[in-house]
């Protein structure tokens, strides 16, 4: 399970926009801070506001705001709707056949690391991910704080 480039940007647009203290912070700021083109960024957000995730407010003090409780919230909410609800029953590599009775040669390692990755998707809150995420940035190893 690889996600794509879309959760990639709906993730850290999420963890973003917990830093800022603005109420709406306009995508084409968060595109050139975050270093994401702006397009792309804009499909994801309308995604993401579509699954009420954000919400959006346009005029000269627009732009988006989290509209979820990041304490409630795992990262499944935030992924699933650009990776489906079967995001850790697909295979690995990509295959369609892969399974128990024709397994691809990743299978028996994926199956093994299955449960701590959906543990991580959806029993810990986006809340407790950033907090990991803080204390990561102080030693410099996860993304700014910016």
């Amino acid at each position: 399970m690889l996600l794509t480039k879309s959760s990639e940007y709906a993730i850290r647009l999420v963890f973003h926009l917990n830093s800022r203290e603005e109420s709406f912070v306009r995508l084409k700021e968060i595109a050139k801070i975050l270093e994401i083109p702006y397009y792309q960024l804009a499909k994801v957000a309308n995604i993401l506001i579509r699954h009420e995730i954000l919400k959006s407010h346009t005029g000269p003090r627009g732009g988006v705001q989290l509209k979820i409780d990041i304490s409630k919230t795992t990262l499944i909410k935030i992924v699933e709707p650009f990776e489906g609800d079967d995001i850790f029953n697909k295979c690995v590599l990509g295959l369609s056949v892969c399974g128990s009775d024709n397994p691809c040669p990743i299978h028996e390692y994926w199956g093994a690391t299955k449960f701590e990755i959906v543990e991580l998707f959806t029993v810990k809150s986006i809340k407790d991910l950033i907090e990991i995420n803080n204390e990561l940035t102080e030693k410099n190893i996860l993304f700014s704080k910016t």
